[in-house]
């Protein structure tokens, strides 16, 4: 999945699709009838631009051809079938399309910058796919400028919080920026909830498009499992037999499992003692699932604030299940010596990234936490500070 991830963040970056229009291509001519793109672009320079497979985690050129002096070329080298392909002319200038092995598409763009300039026909996907790229870009524009501004606030106020140190002044500064910073917060929290309808809105009415499988990657998989789910439903029984729907279909397979309220998949792992632990075992209590390892600086960083949930809650039914991710056993049992980690559930297989829970558990970072209930179910993935303190206290019937 996380290869998966990176080609999906290639789509999702891409806000752009096709440049095709009239020229000889090196591919096969007796293909022509079946599958064709042309392309036309401004501001050509005789680039030589190809055609690439990004259906897979290893892009492949699948042709490539240079542009005519008047800013035109064509691909008729046949694609295997429907999916996701770039045109690119250098690495960093590149478009996506959606398009079908059958299709015949015309596009246009600014060499310059295809990605934000493209236009195209010939396929109702790769159309629908630039629209959506145009729409959600205005709205991610207006977000990123929210942003900017309220960096440019807090660089103002520290610039003076370093160079003066008359509190009456910075608590006269502090008063006047925080109204306008907070109002900027509140502006970007409707963008973003207006951006999330609009995505979700789009799936609606598009749910079996290949476009959506770009569009629901902008939705929080912890939240909107739905829409993944169906999306892909919908994909594979309109296209049962398009392989290039694997991957995506194997992501959403792993989000399923992994759905808050699904029961925590069994782990079962060596202790310190060389005997195997299981994290059902510790079912009847609220549990926070912890996979670390000694040699992440951002884990023992951590690990102080689980250290103090734990002895703060464990007597109310609060526990920790620790897996590392070590390949040294005495680092391993001295780390959790030196961060106190006196609880009792402690497992490794010393395998590192090539431990099965990666895969089980669908991360591809750590420290990586699950919040698992009484009754062995996911309750909550990757929260921190005070939001997991505040779901544990939930979980445990605690009144806040």
């Amino acid at each position: 999945m996380k290869i998966f991830r990176k080609q999906l963040h290639l789509l999702r970056i891409t806000f752009g699709i096709i440049v095709l229009a009239l020229i000889s291509s090196c591919g096969d001519n007796k293909n022509a009838n079946n599958f064709q793109i042309k392309g036309k672009l401004i501001n050509s320079r005789g680039e030589t631009v190809s055609l690439v497979d990004v259906n897979s985690s290893q892009p492949k050129t699948l042709d490539s051809v240079k542009v005519n002096e008047k800013g035109e070329f064509v691909f008729v080298k046949k694609i295997s079938e429907k999916g996701f392909y770039i045109i690119q002319t250098i690495a960093s200038n590149y478009a996506t399309i959606i398009v079908d092995s059958s299709e015949k598409i015309i596009f246009e763009g600014d060499a310059k910058n295809l990605g934000e300039s493209y236009k195209v026909t010939g396929s109702k996907d790769a159309e629908i796919f630039v629209q959506f790229n145009n729409d959600t870009r205005k709205k991610f524009k207006l977000m990123d400028e929210l942003r900017n501004k309220q960096d440019s606030i807090r660089r103002v106020y520290e610039t003076y919080m370093n160079t003066t140190s008359d509190k009456l002044f910075l608590d006269s500064l502090s008063k006047m920026l925080e109204p306008k910073f907070n109002a900027m917060s509140e502006e970007y929290r409707k963008l973003a909830e207006e951006t999330s309808g609009y995505v979700k809105k789009f799936i609606d009415d598009n749910t079996s498009s290949f476009a959506s499988i770009a569009a629901v990657q902008m939705l929080n998989p912890e939240h909107d499992v739905d829409y993944f789910v169906k999306v892909s439903d919908a994909l594979t029984a309109k296209y049962p037999n398009v392989t290039n729907l694997k991957e995506f279909k194997t992501y959403v397979q792993g989000l399923k499992h992994l759905a808050i309220g699904m029961p925590a998949p069994e782990i079962t792992m060596n202790n310190p003692d060389d005997k195997p632990l299981s994290l059902s075992s510790l079912k009847g209590k609220v549990v926070i699932l912890d996979f670390w390892a000694s040699w992440c600086k951002p884990c023992r960083a951590a690990n102080p604030f689980v250290v103090e949930l734990y002895n703060k809650y464990k007597d109310k039914g609060l526990d920790v299940f620790s897996v590392s991710l070590d390949f040294k056993k005495d680092a391993w049992l001295e780390a959790i010596a030196k961060d106190k980690l006196t609880w009792k559930n402690h497992v490794c297989d010393m395998k590192q990234w090539q431990s099965p829970v990666v895969a089980l558990y669908g991360f591809s970072g750590i420290p990586f936490t699950c919040l698992i209930d009484k009754n062995g179910n996911i309750a909550g993935k990757n929260l921190e500070g005070p939001a997991l303190e505040h779901k544990i206290k939930e979980l445990l019937a605690i009144s806040h």
